[in-house]
């Protein structure tokens, strides 16, 4: 088993690299200085590996609708526990990458419409 190169993306925001190590999926993703990615959320729990950069990291609780902001600075692991929706602003230029099986996201309104706003 060997790591392998999948496809990659770009926008206004930065690249993703898409990467296969067998059963498992890792994306690399950049996002540029004052662009932000995720507005969305996971039915399982998730990590981000947060390898250089600094980001605003807001997270809320689905259920609850309780926010919390915080800014996190590399290297750092941000764990996000299923249902609580995510977004990564980028203080500066930042790189994470994200391991998983079974990608599947639910978009949450409130931090998507942050995500496209600062993409106009």
């Amino acid at each position: 088993m060997s790591l392998e190169f999948d496809t990659q993306i770009e926008d206004k925001r930065g690249k993703i690299l898409f990467l296969k190590y067998g059963h498992k999926k890792i994306n690399l993703i950049e996002i540029k200085k004052g662009f932000a990615r995720g507005g969305h959320f996971h039915q399982t729990d998730t990590s981000h590996f947060l390898i250089s950069g600094k980001v605003e990291y807001r997270k809320e609780n689905i259920k609850t609708g309780k926010e919390k902001i915080s800014i996190i600075s590399s290297p750092s692991i941000i764990y996000v526990q299923s249902n609580v929706a995510h977004l990564l602003i980028a203080k500066e230029d930042s790189l994470f990458f994200e391991v998983f099986e079974n990608y599947e996201d639910t978009v949450y309104p409130k931090y998507r419409k942050i995500v496209e706003d600062l993409m106009k």
